[in-house]
Protein backbone atom coordinates (compact mmCIF):
# COMPACT_ATOMS: atom_id res chain seq x y z
CA UNK A 1 0.00 0.00 0.00
CA UNK A 2 1.28 3.15 -1.19
CA UNK A 3 1.44 6.09 1.84
CA UNK A 4 -0.31 9.22 1.52
CA UNK A 5 1.97 11.83 0.02
CA UNK A 6 1.95 14.08 2.74
CA UNK A 7 3.21 11.09 5.25
CA UNK A 8 6.12 10.45 2.93
CA UNK A 9 7.15 14.03 2.52
CA UNK A 10 7.29 14.11 6.52
CA UNK A 11 9.83 11.07 6.21
CA UNK A 12 11.68 12.43 3.69
CA UNK A 13 12.10 15.27 5.94
CA UNK A 14 13.13 13.70 8.81
CA UNK A 15 15.54 11.72 6.86
CA UNK A 16 17.32 14.69 5.79
CA UNK A 17 17.55 16.22 9.19
CA UNK A 18 19.34 13.20 9.79
CA UNK A 19 21.29 12.97 6.81
CA UNK A 20 21.93 16.75 6.62
CA UNK A 21 22.10 18.29 10.20
CA UNK A 22 25.00 20.37 11.15
CA UNK A 23 26.77 17.86 13.45
CA UNK A 24 26.16 14.61 10.87
CA UNK A 25 26.61 16.52 7.41
CA UNK A 26 29.64 14.93 6.19
CA UNK A 27 30.66 14.56 2.43
CA UNK A 28 30.59 11.32 2.74
CA UNK A 29 27.27 11.15 4.19
CA UNK A 30 25.22 11.98 0.93
CA UNK A 31 25.28 10.50 -2.02
CA UNK A 32 25.16 12.60 -5.06
CA UNK A 33 21.66 13.16 -5.39
CA UNK A 34 21.14 13.22 -2.19
CA UNK A 35 23.58 16.36 -1.79
CA UNK A 36 21.26 18.27 -3.91
CA UNK A 37 18.59 17.28 -1.56
CA UNK A 38 20.46 18.47 1.16
CA UNK A 39 20.78 21.87 -0.62
CA UNK A 40 17.26 22.81 -1.97
CA UNK A 41 15.62 25.47 0.65
CA UNK A 42 11.54 24.89 -0.42
CA UNK A 43 9.78 22.21 -0.45
CA UNK A 44 5.75 22.21 -0.90
CA UNK A 45 3.12 19.77 0.40
CA UNK A 46 0.09 18.92 0.19
CA UNK A 47 -2.22 18.66 3.37
CA UNK A 48 -6.15 18.06 3.03
CA UNK A 49 -7.54 21.36 0.82
CA UNK A 50 -4.52 23.39 2.18
CA UNK A 51 -0.71 24.02 0.16
CA UNK A 52 2.53 24.27 2.77
CA UNK A 53 5.26 25.13 2.34
CA UNK A 54 8.57 23.76 4.35
CA UNK A 55 5.98 22.57 7.08
CA UNK A 56 3.73 25.51 6.86
CA UNK A 57 0.80 26.62 5.98
CA UNK A 58 1.18 29.27 2.67
CA UNK A 59 -0.07 33.15 4.13
CA UNK A 60 -0.11 31.53 7.67
CA UNK A 61 -2.81 33.32 9.90
CA UNK A 62 -3.80 35.74 7.06
CA UNK A 63 -7.48 36.61 6.45
CA UNK A 64 -8.56 38.75 4.20
CA UNK A 65 -11.08 41.22 5.66
CA UNK A 66 -12.84 43.56 2.92
CA UNK A 67 -13.79 47.14 3.43
CA UNK A 68 -17.33 46.05 4.09
CA UNK A 69 -16.17 43.72 6.86
CA UNK A 70 -16.10 40.31 4.78
CA UNK A 71 -13.93 37.75 6.62
CA UNK A 72 -12.11 35.18 3.95
CA UNK A 73 -9.14 33.03 4.99
CA UNK A 74 -6.50 32.75 2.90
CA UNK A 75 -4.09 30.21 5.09
CA UNK A 76 -3.41 27.46 2.79
CA UNK A 77 -3.75 29.16 -1.00
CA UNK A 78 -1.53 29.20 -3.44
CA UNK A 79 -1.55 32.39 -5.44
CA UNK A 80 -0.15 32.55 -8.75
CA UNK A 81 0.05 33.83 -12.45
CA UNK A 82 0.74 32.38 -15.85
CA UNK A 83 4.28 32.99 -16.48
CA UNK A 84 4.73 29.92 -19.22
CA UNK A 85 7.25 31.63 -21.39
CA UNK A 86 10.05 31.70 -18.80
CA UNK A 87 12.57 29.14 -21.45
CA UNK A 88 10.92 29.83 -24.30
CA UNK A 89 12.98 29.68 -28.04
CA UNK A 90 11.79 29.19 -31.47
CA UNK A 91 13.54 27.03 -33.20
CA UNK A 92 12.09 27.63 -36.54
CA UNK A 93 14.42 29.66 -38.87
CA UNK A 94 11.20 31.25 -40.74
CA UNK A 95 9.35 32.09 -37.53
CA UNK A 96 11.98 33.40 -34.90
CA UNK A 97 12.87 37.05 -36.45
CA UNK A 98 9.12 37.60 -35.02
CA UNK A 99 10.32 37.65 -31.55
CA UNK A 100 12.79 40.44 -31.62
CA UNK A 101 13.20 42.76 -28.69
CA UNK A 102 12.12 46.52 -29.73
CA UNK A 103 15.39 47.99 -28.47
CA UNK A 104 18.32 45.40 -30.18
CA UNK A 105 16.20 44.01 -32.89
CA UNK A 106 17.33 40.59 -32.53
CA UNK A 107 15.68 37.69 -30.50
CA UNK A 108 17.62 36.29 -27.44
CA UNK A 109 16.28 33.14 -25.16
CA UNK A 110 18.90 33.78 -22.52
CA UNK A 111 17.98 37.55 -22.15
CA UNK A 112 14.39 36.11 -21.92
CA UNK A 113 15.29 33.80 -18.96
CA UNK A 114 17.56 36.10 -17.39
CA UNK A 115 14.99 39.02 -17.15
CA UNK A 116 12.32 36.38 -15.81
CA UNK A 117 15.00 35.51 -12.99
CA UNK A 118 15.75 39.10 -12.06
CA UNK A 119 11.67 39.83 -11.95
CA UNK A 120 10.75 36.87 -9.39
CA UNK A 121 11.77 38.52 -5.82
CA UNK A 122 9.49 42.02 -7.22
CA UNK A 123 6.75 39.36 -8.01
CA UNK A 124 7.09 37.53 -4.36
CA UNK A 125 7.30 40.90 -2.44
CA UNK A 126 3.54 41.13 -3.59
CA UNK A 127 2.48 37.62 -2.02
CA UNK A 128 2.91 35.52 -5.41
CA UNK A 129 3.90 32.29 -3.93
CA UNK A 130 3.80 30.33 -7.09
CA UNK A 131 3.98 30.52 -11.11
CA UNK A 132 2.72 28.54 -13.82
CA UNK A 133 5.83 27.34 -16.31
CA UNK A 134 5.29 25.36 -19.40
CA UNK A 135 8.49 23.23 -21.06
CA UNK A 136 6.97 24.27 -24.64
CA UNK A 137 5.45 27.41 -23.21
CA UNK A 138 2.30 29.19 -24.63
CA UNK A 139 0.69 31.12 -27.43
CA UNK A 140 2.89 34.08 -27.94
CA UNK A 141 -0.36 36.31 -29.11
CA UNK A 142 -2.18 35.00 -26.17
CA UNK A 143 -4.63 32.65 -28.47
CA UNK A 144 -3.31 30.70 -31.72
CA UNK A 145 -5.35 28.41 -33.98
CA UNK A 146 -2.02 26.47 -34.82
CA UNK A 147 1.52 26.79 -33.98
CA UNK A 148 4.27 26.96 -36.79
CA UNK A 149 7.02 28.07 -34.50
CA UNK A 150 9.25 25.30 -32.79
CA UNK A 151 9.16 25.90 -29.08
CA UNK A 152 9.73 22.21 -28.00
CA UNK A 153 11.45 21.11 -25.09
CA UNK A 154 11.95 17.61 -26.09
CA UNK A 155 13.84 16.10 -29.45
CA UNK A 156 11.49 13.71 -31.49
CA UNK A 157 11.88 10.77 -29.44
CA UNK A 158 11.47 12.17 -26.26
CA UNK A 159 15.09 13.22 -25.32
CA UNK A 160 15.55 16.54 -23.48
CA UNK A 161 17.39 19.78 -25.05
CA UNK A 162 20.19 20.66 -23.35
CA UNK A 163 19.79 24.18 -23.71
CA UNK A 164 16.22 24.30 -22.50
CA UNK A 165 17.62 22.60 -19.45
CA UNK A 166 19.98 25.44 -18.50
CA UNK A 167 17.28 27.76 -18.39
CA UNK A 168 14.85 25.69 -16.69
CA UNK A 169 17.66 25.31 -13.96
CA UNK A 170 18.23 29.15 -13.71
CA UNK A 171 14.27 29.93 -12.97
CA UNK A 172 14.12 26.32 -10.77
CA UNK A 173 16.98 27.13 -8.74
CA UNK A 174 15.73 30.69 -8.32
CA UNK A 175 12.43 29.71 -7.24
CA UNK A 176 13.89 27.58 -4.85
CA UNK A 177 16.04 29.75 -3.11
CA UNK A 178 12.82 32.49 -3.31
CA UNK A 179 10.23 30.33 -1.93
CA UNK A 180 7.61 30.16 -4.35
CA UNK A 181 6.34 26.97 -5.91
CA UNK A 182 6.73 26.60 -9.99
CA UNK A 183 3.34 24.80 -11.72
CA UNK A 184 5.53 23.33 -14.37
CA UNK A 185 3.65 21.77 -17.21
CA UNK A 186 5.01 19.60 -19.68
CA UNK A 187 3.36 19.77 -22.88
CA UNK A 188 1.23 22.83 -24.80
CA UNK A 189 -0.91 21.97 -27.63
CA UNK A 190 0.34 22.67 -31.09
CA UNK A 191 3.96 21.91 -29.91
CA UNK A 192 3.68 18.35 -29.88
CA UNK A 193 2.44 18.13 -33.33
CA UNK A 194 1.20 21.05 -36.03
CA UNK A 195 -1.38 20.27 -38.27
CA UNK A 196 -0.81 16.38 -38.74
CA UNK A 197 2.97 16.22 -38.26
CA UNK A 198 4.10 15.54 -35.04
CA UNK A 199 7.09 17.39 -33.55
CA UNK A 200 7.09 13.78 -30.69
CA UNK A 201 7.29 11.35 -33.09
CA UNK A 202 4.76 8.29 -31.38
CA UNK A 203 3.23 7.78 -28.37
CA UNK A 204 6.66 5.94 -26.81
CA UNK A 205 8.16 9.30 -27.38
CA UNK A 206 5.83 11.04 -25.20
CA UNK A 207 6.02 8.43 -22.67
CA UNK A 208 9.84 8.85 -22.93
CA UNK A 209 9.99 12.33 -22.73
CA UNK A 210 7.36 12.60 -19.05
CA UNK A 211 10.03 10.10 -17.63
CA UNK A 212 12.98 11.92 -18.72
CA UNK A 213 12.20 14.88 -17.15
CA UNK A 214 10.76 13.84 -14.05
CA UNK A 215 14.05 11.83 -13.54
CA UNK A 216 15.78 14.83 -14.28
CA UNK A 217 13.79 17.13 -11.77
CA UNK A 218 14.05 14.49 -8.80
CA UNK A 219 17.59 13.71 -9.66
CA UNK A 220 18.32 17.71 -9.15
CA UNK A 221 16.17 17.12 -5.80
CA UNK A 222 13.51 19.98 -6.49
CA UNK A 223 11.36 19.49 -3.90
CA UNK A 224 9.57 23.54 -4.77
CA UNK A 225 7.17 21.56 -7.92
CA UNK A 226 3.52 21.12 -8.70
CA UNK A 227 3.88 19.16 -12.52
CA UNK A 228 0.64 19.90 -14.92
CA UNK A 229 1.03 17.08 -17.37
CA UNK A 230 -0.43 19.32 -20.15
CA UNK A 231 -2.32 22.63 -20.76
CA UNK A 232 -5.59 22.22 -21.62
CA UNK A 233 -6.14 18.13 -22.68
CA UNK A 234 -9.89 19.09 -23.89
CA UNK A 235 -10.79 20.51 -27.57
CA UNK A 236 -9.07 17.41 -29.36
CA UNK A 237 -5.69 19.47 -29.75
CA UNK A 238 -3.22 17.34 -29.20
CA UNK A 239 -2.09 14.82 -32.01
CA UNK A 240 -1.25 12.08 -29.43
CA UNK A 241 -4.48 10.49 -28.17
CA UNK A 242 -2.60 9.86 -24.51
CA UNK A 243 -2.62 13.50 -23.99
CA UNK A 244 -6.15 13.83 -24.18
CA UNK A 245 -8.53 14.27 -21.83
CA UNK A 246 -9.94 10.48 -21.85
CA UNK A 247 -6.33 9.25 -21.59
CA UNK A 248 -3.96 11.82 -19.45
CA UNK A 249 -4.71 10.36 -16.29
CA UNK A 250 -2.38 7.26 -17.56
CA UNK A 251 0.33 10.43 -17.12
CA UNK A 252 -0.93 11.27 -13.83
CA UNK A 253 -0.24 8.18 -12.28
CA UNK A 254 2.91 7.37 -14.15
CA UNK A 255 4.56 10.23 -12.40
CA UNK A 256 2.47 9.78 -9.22
CA UNK A 257 4.41 6.21 -8.98
CA UNK A 258 7.93 7.66 -9.93
CA UNK A 259 10.12 8.49 -6.99
CA UNK A 260 13.90 8.97 -5.48
CA UNK A 261 14.09 8.38 -1.98
CA UNK A 262 10.05 7.79 -1.27
CA UNK A 263 9.32 11.13 -2.58
CA UNK A 264 7.03 11.76 -5.78
CA UNK A 265 5.67 15.20 -7.46
CA UNK A 266 2.32 16.59 -7.10
CA UNK A 267 0.62 15.89 -10.32
CA UNK A 268 -2.48 17.12 -12.03
CA UNK A 269 -3.85 18.49 -15.22
CA UNK A 270 -6.19 21.45 -16.92
CA UNK A 271 -9.04 21.45 -18.90
CA UNK A 272 -10.36 24.61 -21.10
CA UNK A 273 -11.58 27.73 -19.65
CA UNK A 274 -14.81 27.34 -17.83
CA UNK A 275 -15.05 23.61 -17.90
CA UNK A 276 -15.20 21.46 -15.21
CA UNK A 277 -12.22 18.33 -15.27
CA UNK A 278 -13.47 14.77 -15.78
CA UNK A 279 -13.87 12.19 -12.92
CA UNK A 280 -10.93 10.20 -14.35
CA UNK A 281 -8.57 13.42 -14.19
CA UNK A 282 -10.19 14.00 -10.90
CA UNK A 283 -10.02 11.02 -8.90
CA UNK A 284 -6.18 10.43 -9.74
CA UNK A 285 -5.54 13.77 -9.01
CA UNK A 286 -3.41 15.58 -6.07
CA UNK A 287 -4.86 19.12 -6.72
CA UNK A 288 -7.53 20.09 -9.05
CA UNK A 289 -6.55 22.50 -11.49
CA UNK A 290 -9.57 25.08 -13.10
CA UNK A 291 -9.41 27.79 -16.02
CA UNK A 292 -11.40 30.46 -16.10
CA UNK A 293 -11.17 31.98 -19.51
CA UNK A 294 -14.02 32.82 -20.99
CA UNK A 295 -15.93 32.71 -17.55
CA UNK A 296 -17.09 36.36 -17.43
CA UNK A 297 -19.74 36.19 -14.47
CA UNK A 298 -17.70 35.47 -11.06
CA UNK A 299 -20.85 33.86 -9.96
CA UNK A 300 -20.12 31.16 -12.50
CA UNK A 301 -16.67 30.97 -11.45
CA UNK A 302 -18.01 30.16 -7.98
CA UNK A 303 -20.65 27.64 -9.76
CA UNK A 304 -17.40 25.61 -11.10
CA UNK A 305 -15.91 25.12 -7.62
CA UNK A 306 -19.02 23.77 -6.28
CA UNK A 307 -19.21 21.23 -8.73
CA UNK A 308 -15.71 20.02 -8.28
CA UNK A 309 -16.55 19.83 -4.74
CA UNK A 310 -19.55 17.62 -5.14
CA UNK A 311 -18.32 15.29 -7.64
CA UNK A 312 -18.23 12.00 -6.12
CA UNK A 313 -14.66 11.23 -6.99
CA UNK A 314 -13.58 14.55 -5.22
CA UNK A 315 -11.24 14.13 -2.08
CA UNK A 316 -10.79 16.97 -1.06
CA UNK A 317 -7.73 18.36 -2.99
CA UNK A 318 -6.68 22.39 -2.97
CA UNK A 319 -8.62 23.61 -6.01
CA UNK A 320 -6.30 25.93 -7.99
CA UNK A 321 -7.63 28.05 -10.88
CA UNK A 322 -4.06 28.76 -12.64
CA UNK A 323 -5.33 30.31 -15.96
CA UNK A 324 -7.56 33.53 -16.27
CA UNK A 325 -7.25 35.55 -19.25
CA UNK A 326 -9.68 38.29 -18.25
CA UNK A 327 -11.04 38.06 -14.43
CA UNK A 328 -13.93 40.35 -15.65
CA UNK A 329 -16.35 41.06 -18.59
CA UNK A 330 -18.19 44.64 -17.65
CA UNK A 331 -16.78 48.03 -16.94
CA UNK A 332 -18.18 48.06 -13.66
CA UNK A 333 -15.78 45.53 -13.08
CA UNK A 334 -12.54 45.23 -12.64
CA UNK A 335 -9.90 44.73 -9.62
CA UNK A 336 -12.10 45.51 -6.83
CA UNK A 337 -13.77 43.71 -3.67
CA UNK A 338 -16.35 42.29 -6.19
CA UNK A 339 -17.34 41.47 -9.63
CA UNK A 340 -14.24 39.53 -10.71
CA UNK A 341 -13.17 35.78 -10.87
CA UNK A 342 -9.68 36.14 -8.59
CA UNK A 343 -12.08 37.27 -5.36
CA UNK A 344 -14.69 34.75 -6.16
CA UNK A 345 -12.17 32.20 -6.46
CA UNK A 346 -10.66 33.70 -2.73
CA UNK A 347 -14.41 33.70 -1.44
CA UNK A 348 -14.97 30.38 -2.25
CA UNK A 349 -11.49 28.97 -0.72
CA UNK A 350 -9.41 28.25 -4.08
CA UNK A 351 -6.15 29.92 -5.23
CA UNK A 352 -6.38 31.80 -8.33
CA UNK A 353 -3.69 33.00 -11.16
CA UNK A 354 -3.69 35.69 -13.72
CA UNK A 355 -3.27 34.94 -17.58
CA UNK A 356 -2.05 38.22 -19.16
CA UNK A 357 -1.32 38.86 -22.51
CA UNK A 358 -1.06 41.86 -25.40
CA UNK A 359 -4.61 42.82 -26.42
CA UNK A 360 -4.61 43.22 -30.33
CA UNK A 361 -4.86 47.01 -30.00
CA UNK A 362 -1.54 46.36 -27.98
CA UNK A 363 0.86 44.55 -30.16
CA UNK A 364 3.30 47.38 -30.08
CA UNK A 365 2.91 47.64 -26.44
CA UNK A 366 6.47 45.76 -25.16
CA UNK A 367 5.05 46.84 -21.68
CA UNK A 368 1.73 44.43 -21.91
CA UNK A 369 1.23 41.11 -21.21
CA UNK A 370 3.18 37.81 -19.50
CA UNK A 371 2.95 35.69 -22.42
CA UNK A 372 3.66 37.82 -25.24
CA UNK A 373 7.01 37.31 -26.86
CA UNK A 374 9.16 39.35 -26.22
CA UNK A 375 7.98 39.53 -22.82
CA UNK A 376 8.50 42.29 -20.26
CA UNK A 377 8.91 40.30 -17.10
CA UNK A 378 8.87 43.30 -14.96
CA UNK A 379 4.96 45.12 -13.52
CA UNK A 380 5.39 47.66 -15.57
CA UNK A 381 1.59 48.30 -17.59
CA UNK A 382 -1.42 49.59 -15.29
CA UNK A 383 -2.94 45.78 -15.82
CA UNK A 384 -0.03 44.21 -14.52
CA UNK A 385 0.23 46.87 -11.44
CA UNK A 386 -3.74 46.53 -10.45
CA UNK A 387 -3.26 42.80 -10.57
CA UNK A 388 -0.40 42.41 -8.22
CA UNK A 389 -1.86 45.25 -5.83
CA UNK A 390 -4.83 43.44 -5.33
CA UNK A 391 -2.60 40.25 -4.57
CA UNK A 392 -0.74 41.99 -1.85
CA UNK A 393 -3.98 43.53 0.08
CA UNK A 394 -5.57 39.82 -0.24
CA UNK A 395 -2.29 38.39 0.91
CA UNK A 396 -0.80 40.81 3.63
CA UNK A 397 2.23 41.62 1.43
CA UNK A 398 4.50 44.65 1.23
CA UNK A 399 4.30 44.25 -2.17
CA UNK A 400 7.27 47.05 -4.42
CA UNK A 401 7.20 50.72 -4.93
CA UNK A 402 6.53 51.99 -8.36
CA UNK A 403 9.06 53.43 -10.25
CA UNK A 404 8.83 55.60 -13.40
CA UNK A 405 10.50 58.30 -15.85
CA UNK A 406 10.09 61.78 -15.77
CA UNK A 407 11.28 63.33 -19.17
CA UNK A 408 12.42 66.64 -19.67
CA UNK A 409 12.13 68.56 -22.60
CA UNK A 410 16.00 68.99 -22.91
CA UNK A 411 17.55 65.97 -24.63
CA UNK A 412 18.87 63.40 -22.39
CA UNK A 413 18.05 64.67 -19.23
CA UNK A 414 15.21 63.07 -17.03
CA UNK A 415 14.28 61.81 -13.50
CA UNK A 416 13.65 58.98 -11.88
CA UNK A 417 10.70 58.77 -9.85
CA UNK A 418 10.30 56.18 -6.51
CA UNK A 419 6.92 56.32 -5.06
CA UNK A 420 8.79 54.42 -1.95
CA UNK A 421 6.73 56.98 0.63
CA UNK A 422 4.57 53.95 2.24
CA UNK A 423 7.76 51.33 2.26
CA UNK A 424 9.81 51.13 4.53
CA UNK A 425 13.15 50.53 1.93
CA UNK A 426 16.70 51.65 1.43
CA UNK A 427 17.09 52.05 -2.45
CA UNK A 428 20.62 50.86 -3.13
CA UNK A 429 21.01 52.11 -6.98
CA UNK A 430 19.50 53.36 -9.92
CA UNK A 431 20.63 52.63 -13.36
CA UNK A 432 19.53 53.90 -16.76
CA UNK A 433 19.12 51.87 -19.35
CA UNK A 434 19.04 52.51 -22.78
CA UNK A 435 18.77 50.39 -25.57
CA UNK A 436 19.59 47.08 -23.30
CA UNK A 437 22.56 48.90 -21.78
CA UNK A 438 23.56 50.67 -18.51
CA UNK A 439 24.41 54.30 -19.90
CA UNK A 440 24.52 55.64 -15.78
CA UNK A 441 24.23 54.98 -12.21
CA UNK A 442 23.53 56.52 -9.00
CA UNK A 443 23.26 55.30 -5.75
CA UNK A 444 22.06 58.47 -3.73
CA UNK A 445 18.96 60.53 -4.56
CA UNK A 446 17.74 62.75 -5.91
CA UNK A 447 17.90 60.25 -9.03
CA UNK A 448 18.78 62.98 -12.03
CA UNK A 449 20.41 61.91 -15.39
CA UNK A 450 21.68 63.80 -18.32
CA UNK A 451 22.75 61.94 -21.15
CA UNK A 452 25.22 63.88 -24.08
CA UNK A 453 25.58 61.01 -26.41
CA UNK A 454 21.84 59.97 -27.43
CA UNK A 455 21.71 57.49 -29.74
CA UNK A 456 20.68 58.86 -33.49
CA UNK A 457 18.31 56.23 -34.26
CA UNK A 458 15.47 54.73 -32.48
CA UNK A 459 16.29 53.70 -28.72
CA UNK A 460 14.01 52.45 -25.57
CA UNK A 461 14.25 54.55 -21.98
CA UNK A 462 14.23 52.77 -18.94
CA UNK A 463 15.28 52.74 -15.40
CA UNK A 464 15.82 49.86 -13.16
CA UNK A 465 15.82 50.21 -9.03
CA UNK A 466 17.61 47.86 -6.63
CA UNK A 467 16.85 47.26 -2.34
CA UNK A 468 17.16 44.57 0.22
CA UNK A 469 14.24 43.27 0.99
CA UNK A 470 15.33 40.36 4.15
CA UNK A 471 18.00 38.33 2.66
CA UNK A 472 16.56 39.30 -0.90
CA UNK A 473 17.66 41.59 -3.72
CA UNK A 474 14.55 43.25 -5.05
CA UNK A 475 14.93 44.61 -8.80
CA UNK A 476 12.01 46.87 -9.89
CA UNK A 477 12.05 48.51 -13.52
CA UNK A 478 10.10 51.27 -15.21
CA UNK A 479 8.15 51.07 -18.36
CA UNK A 480 10.26 51.03 -21.53
CA UNK A 481 9.93 54.05 -23.24
CA UNK A 482 10.18 54.40 -27.13
CA UNK A 483 11.91 57.39 -28.10
CA UNK A 484 11.16 59.60 -25.48
CA UNK A 485 12.64 62.74 -26.81
CA UNK A 486 12.27 62.63 -30.61
CA UNK A 487 9.53 64.84 -32.41
CA UNK A 488 7.93 62.11 -33.75
CA UNK A 489 7.74 59.99 -31.09
CA UNK A 490 6.88 60.81 -27.55
CA UNK A 491 6.61 58.43 -24.46
CA UNK A 492 4.96 55.05 -25.37
CA UNK A 493 4.48 52.41 -22.57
Amino acid sequence: MKLPKSILILLNRIKKLILCGPLLLSISACSSNTVENCERQTEVAINGNKFYINGKPTYKGRIWTTSYGGEYPVEGLLMNARLVQGIFDDLNPDTRGQWAYPDTRKWDPDRNTREFVDAMASWREHGLLSFALNLQGGCPYGYCPYQVWDNSFFLPDGSLREEYLNRLELILDRADELGMVVILGYFYFGQDGVRGIRRLEDEQAVIRAVDNITGWLLDKGYRNLLIEINNECSGNRYEHPILDCSRVHELIQRISSTERDGYSFYVSTSLSGGQVPTPNIVEVSDYVLLHGNGVGDPARMAEIIEEVRKMPVYNGQPIVNNEDDQPWRLPSQGWGEEGNNFVACVKNYASWGLFDFRRPNEDTEYNEGFQSIPVNWHITSERKRDFFNLLADITGSPGTPGIDLDFSKDIGKVNIQIQSENFDIKIDQVELIINNQIVSSVREGPYEFHIDNMPDSEHWVKARATYQSGKQQIIIESPYYRNPWWPYGGPSR
